[in-house]
């Protein structure tokens, strides 16, 4: 089984599409530096100022996780005991872009694996962790969505993340 590649954009997004979107959808935020950032699998990431992250999908299943997202994750955001990116702001389809954006807090960091293994502070870490994990992992309310792609049973997943570890 071949390793997974990131998938191919549904649209080009640049900085300049971003700060017109900006403009006309949040003409205070229009004065803000946006400079590109990453690359996901679904979306875009551009800086905005030093305090906001926009995401932009960059194919309609990141549109989809987008507008789940806005839904969801300001209701979430008050209980967990870390920061989320929790949309700030929302933006529409506009100027020939398709989908549903977000203006999102920039939460500062490392990734963990980035970090030399013995620069962590372990117990520490598992704790935030856990208590990050255990305040999340909740009945989800009825009306929640289903998201098969990010779901099931993980021995369902097991050969294609095997894969993927070559």
């Amino acid at each position: 089984m071949a390793a997974n590649r990131m998938p191919a954009a549904d649209v080009d997004i640049s900085a300049d599409l971003v700060r017109r979107l900006l403009v006309s959808q949040h003409p205070d935020l229009g004065r803000l530096p946006v400079e590109f950032l990453a690359n996901g699998w679904d979306n875009a990431l551009f800086r905005l100022g030093t305090e906001l992250v926009i995401r932009m999908p960059r194919r309609q299943l990141g549109a989809t996780i987008i507008e789940h997202e806005q839904r969801w994750l300001p209701s979430l955001a008050p209980r967990l005991p870390l920061p989320i990116p929790y949309p700030e702001r929302t933006g529409h389809s506009a100027l020939g872009y398709p989908y549903s954006w977000s203006v999102v807090p920039y939460i500062p960091g490392t990734p963990a694996a980035d970090e030399e293994p013995g620069d962590l502070d372990s117990a520490a870490v598992a704790a935030a962790v856990g208590g990050f994990l255990g305040a999340l992992h909740v009945p989800a309310p009825p009306d929640a969505p289903a998201n098969s792609f990010r779901g099931g049973p993980l021995a369902a997943r097991a050969q294609n993340f095997a894969a993927n570890l070559g």
